[in-house]
């Protein structure tokens, strides 16, 4: 399967849509679309903590600057479309030997102009969706009208298992719970509720969700808590006998994907 497109992987990463098998099944193998879809989290959920804070808005010659940058990229894309390199005439038959010419070899760093354009492309989209902050928020509120899935409707999902949060030391007060859903196709569903973790929320601290191993040692990341309240596609190929436990964690924004170390609440799936 292609790499998930970037309208996908901002509903994913800002609302309760979940995942079809296809993706989740692509994001589970895709280090790439789940790096995208972790950034896109971190925006919402500093979006969400910086709400108090009062913008400045920026000088003309930024928006100025930046229309500008962008349609100086847009028609270099044009242009590279347009223009086809032309094919070589077939030269005459040639009446001394002449020694086999060697493969042309792309120098390295470099791609060809086809696959520049559209990663550049693809990087222009994801950066316009993460500077959006709440734009990007109401732009896929519309999205999920307009295409009909509906955040958290949960109407055909039922819980196969549950799990009470409790505070670690350091987090004396936060509480959570946890519920495993699964829908008819049979896609899983992590719902977490976590509150009285104001420390985190209140500085800014980033929230992320995790599934571990009963040791600790071995532990999937799902996802980041943007508010009390998150549901995270499971992949489908995760053995959760393997992946009992539920951790949720204070993370500092510094772009590092390994546990901080810092949990606030755990506890451990129980089925019925």
């Amino acid at each position: 399967m292609k790499h998930v497109d970037d309208e996908t992987l901002a509903m994913l990463a800002v609302t309760d849509v979940v995942a079809d098998d296809e993706v989740a099944a692509h994001l589970a193998e895709c280090a790439r679309c789940r790096a995208e879809v972790a950034d896109l989290q971190r925006v919402a959920a500093v979006t969400r903590s910086a709400a108090g804070v009062d913008l400045v808005a920026p000088p003309e010659r930024v928006w100025d600057r930046i229309a500008a940058t962008v349609r100086s990229e847009r028609a270099e894309d044009d242009l590279e479309a347009r223009v086809e390199p032309s094919s070589p005439a077939r030269p005459a038959t040639p009446t001394q030997p002449v020694d086999p010419v060697p493969a042309a070899v792309r120098p390295a760093g470099r791609r060809d102009r086809r696959g520049t354009a559209a990663v550049r492309r693809r990087r222009r989209t994801v950066a316009g969706v993460l500077a959006a902050g709440i734009g990007v928020l109401a732009l896929l509120v519309g999205i999920g009208v307009v295409t009909g899935a509906v955040p958290g409707t949960g109407s055909t999902e039922i819980v196969v298992a549950r799990a009470t949060l409790d505070a670690l030391p350091d987090w004396g007060g936060a509480r959570g719970t946890a519920e495993l859903e699964r829908a008819r196709d049979g896609r899983l569903t992590l719902v977490v509720d976590v509150s009285g973790d104001r420390d985190a929320s209140d500085s800014g601290t980033l929230r992320e969700v995790w599934m571990m191993q009963s040791d600790l040692k071995g532990l999937v990341s799902v996802g980041f808590l943007d508010g009390d309240r998150g549901r995270f596609t499971v992949p489908a190929d995760m053995d959760l006998a393997r992946y009992p436990v539920v951790d949720v964690s204070a993370e500092r924004d510094d772009g590092n994907p390994e546990h901080s170390g810092d949990s606030i609440v755990r506890g451990d799936l129980h089925r019925g």
